[in-house]
């Protein structure tokens, strides 16, 4: 049984736990939990989620995570943490290993002795949490930063193996560094290592914060959990360096920059500047639009293109309908023609399909790398208990069984995919939606 078999509705029962974690106050893993688990089903079998006793000698995941909130609160009282700050540590404190409720197995070392392993559950966590932890009462930003946090805790080796450091300014946009390297260290004194050193999980930790001080990566955490903005001094030298130039182009600049920057390929705002001048005369827009069937993707569509490529259509027009999987060859070729053809008259494409791998954007996204356009992830982030509801209201809904299918393979953007990532949600109250940028 996955936790997405079932569909719960929205649960509002957030209000106290969060006033008591913002205030500062220790509320245990318990708690948590029985506040969380109505949305977030997953909780409820961490109990029953083993893990390998040479690594975690403490017992099961459930144990582990209940540690794991106690040291966090200890960090927290040290670091003098308050408001949304803290309760992004805490939180993600209780909810970082959920993800093992769905990966955990057995396999063979290379000594041929059976192992506990949960492959990818960090990310596997984050993106199960995307569209439970709203129908928790949880606050957009809150939950953003969460999910940041959720599925980097296990990324602190790559960052600071980094032989150029631009990993580390990939996380920096992504999460609150401070808060990162608070949860590796309690994850790491939350653990019981039979005959090993129980400090070692710090090492990356501590890494990571001489790497980010070093950089100019590094701040105090505020309670209103900031995002900090890596790149201020990029934005204020990229006007000088493009005097004159339009703002669009200034934005085009900047992000295309960073992710060069990102990737080795560039040092300086001045090298971004350079390669800007290309775009000058003109440039495409991409936008790939994610989220489940009944999510709100395709109503989003024309606030971002001017070409609409929808999958849906192009199997209406050319099979028996929406839902004629058979076409989908013919689709897929006449979708990326499309594309082709509205990049290279310069147009803003919009491609709309439920686009939940990131596997599949990345095959869209490269087409819009290819012809020197703007890159876009435009995420409509309705919440998992409204979906059945959302889609049973449409045209061609569809069964049940797919939107649950749909949910379990959903793999939540990511910083860094593409030049922008956005998450607009509906508030519920009829007023337009809400849009988050997390970089």
């Amino acid at each position: 049984m996955t936790s997405f078999d079932t569909f719960s509705p929205p649960v509002r029962r957030t209000a106290p736990l969060l006033q008591s974690l913002r205030a500062g106050q220790r509320v245990s893993f318990a708690d948590i939990r029985d506040v969380l688990a109505p949305a977030v089903h997953l909780l409820d079998r961490l109990d029953t989620t083993p893990q390998d006793t040479e690594w975690h000698a403490e017992g099961s995941v459930a144990a582990h995570s209940a540690l794991v909130v106690e040291r966090a609160h200890d960090l927290a009282d040290e670091a003098a943490l308050r408001g949304d700050a803290r309760a992004a540590l805490i939180l993600a404190a209780a909810l970082h290993d959920v993800g093992k409720a769905l990966t955990t197995r057995e396999e063979r070392d290379e000594t041929g002795r059976v192992r506990l392993r949960s492959p990818r559950h960090a990310r596997r966590g984050r993106d199960a949490l995307a569209l439970t932890l709203p129908d928790a009462g949880v606050p957009a930003r809150l939950i953003l930063a969460v999910l940041a946090l959720v599925a980097a805790h296990h990324r602190l080796h790559r960052a600071v193996e980094d032989p150029l450091g631009r990993q580390v300014w990939l996380l920096a946009r992504s999460v609150p560094l401070p808060l990162l390297v608070l949860l590796a260290r309690a994850d790491a004194r939350g653990r019981v290592v039979m005959g090993g050193d129980t400090a070692r999980g710090e090492d990356s930790a501590d890494l990571l914060q001489v790497l980010a001080e070093e950089q100019g990566l590094w701040f105090t955490p505020g309670p209103d959990l900031l995002f900090p903005d890596p790149y201020v001094a990029w934005r204020e030298e990229l006007p000088q360096l493009l005097p004159g130039a339009r703002p669009d182009l200034l934005h085009f600049a900047l992000l295309a920059g960073i992710r060069d920057f990102e990737a080795g390929l560039i040092h300086t705002p001045h090298e971004a500047a350079a390669r800007a001048y290309r775009a000058a005369s003109g440039f495409g827009e991409l936008t790939v639009l994610c989220g489940p069937s009944g999510s709100g993707k395709s109503s989003l569509a024309a606030d971002f293109g001017d070409v609409v490529v929808s999958l849906d259509g192009l199997r209406a027009q050319l099979g028996r309908g929406v839902a004629d999987q058979t076409v989908n060859g013919q689709v897929l070729q006449a979708a990326r023609e499309a594309v082709r053809a509205g990049l290279r008259s310069r147009q803003r494409v919009v491609w709309d399909a439920t686009n939940l791998r990131g596997s599949g954007r990345a095959g869209v996204l490269g087409l819009g790398y290819d012809y020197g356009a703007l890159t876009r992830i435009v995420t409509a982030w309705t919440p998992a208990g409204e979906l059945p509801a959302r889609n049973a209201a449409r045209l061609d809904p569809v069964p049940p069984g797919v939107l649950g299918q749909q949910l379990q393979n959903l793999e939540w953007p990511e910083v860094g995919e593409a030049h922008e990532v956005r998450f607009v949600t509906p508030d519920g109250t009829g007023h337009p939606p809400q849009e988050f940028f997390p970089c």
